[in-house]
């Protein structure tokens, strides 16, 4: 009998051991349930890792200035440029190819920013910077202004006033009414064909040919 009382503690106060371990590895660090759940006062705020990632600025600054299709807008200004005839004035060139670029990277981060709800609903567009969260919208918002009025400053003491002109209005059309009416009529469609007819106009008058 006294054998078997032995026994049988053994194996209640061995399970009473597995159980009172399994119960505290399964918080961390031995805390209780109570505090395990409790939240800590002292935590910050949790930021997105990809966020602002200096990784992640350079490529997704050229995705919000769409750069590829910028530099089809710097090269039909150019095309105007040439087309104009007379002697080239390099520096005016180079200050048009300039200010040109900055207005298209202006207006297409506009564009972004205006388009973000939509482009989180299609496939194509699932994997733009704002969308993705590789850029903060107020860095986004930055980036736009700061092209657009640098831009508009080359050309205007770069080239002339009409070029400049046309530059910073060709960002309030594309990515103001352009980007308003593409979900609303397909008259957007020839707002976006004198947009894109904009930039050999400033090319030309750039080189001096009158508008």
């Amino acid at each position: 009998l006294s054998h078997i009382q032995r026994a049988s503690w053994s194996s209640s106060g061995a399970g009473g051991v597995l159980r009172s371990f399994s119960s505290a590895s399964s918080s961390p660090s031995g805390m209780s349930k109570g505090e395990e759940t409790s939240p800590s006062t002292t935590s910050p705020q949790a930021i997105s890792p990809d966020q602002n990632s200096s990784d992640h600025i350079i490529p997704s600054i050229l995705e919000l200035s769409k750069a590829k299709l910028s530099t089809l807008v710097v090269s039909t200004a150019s095309f105007g440029f040439l087309a104009a005839g007379g002697p080239i004035s390099w520096p005016t060139l180079a200050a048009c190819c300039a200010g040109t670029a900055l207005c298209s990277s202006s207006a297409s981060t506009w564009n972004q920013i205006f388009e973000v709800e939509r482009d989180t609903k299609m496939k194509r567009t699932a994997h733009r910077p704002l969308v993705k969260g590789t850029i903060s919208p107020a860095n986004a918002k930055l980036l736009g202004t700061m092209t657009g009025v640098t831009g508009g400053t080359v050309l205007l003491y770069g080239t002339d006033p009409i070029t400049a002109m046309l530059g910073v209005g060709n960002i309030a059309l594309y990515s103001g009414l352009y980007t308003y009416l593409k979900p609303r009529s397909e008259i957007n469609t020839w707002v976006g064909a004198v947009v894109g007819a904009i930039p050999p106009v400033m090319g030309w008058t750039a080189a001096g040919g009158s508008p």
